[in-house]
């Protein structure tokens, strides 16, 4: 499973996840960078738990704008 930090237009930040498979999961509304790595380290640990990596992911895949993610109005991890 591969992670980014994004920034909204609204200011805040999102971690957005996409496992192998493709499936895109995001929880959004951190209002810094710092708030969002906090995120990353419990998600971090639940996937250690499960036995899977969790890499950072620099650029988001061609295909994918992870940014849209923040405007939809979905639940967190959906």
């Amino acid at each position: 499973m591969t992670y980014s930090i994004v920034g909204g237009s609204d200011g805040r930040f999102a971690v957005v996840a996409v496992t192998a498979s493709g499936s895109i999961y995001c929880r959004g509304g951190f209002r810094t960078p710092a708030e969002a790595e906090l995120s990353v380290d419990d998600l971090r640990t639940l996937m250690m738990a499960c036995d899977t990596a969790l890499v950072h992911r620099e650029t988001e895949p061609s295909s994918m704008d992870l940014r849209s993610r923040l405007t939809a109005s979905r639940p967190p991890f959906e």
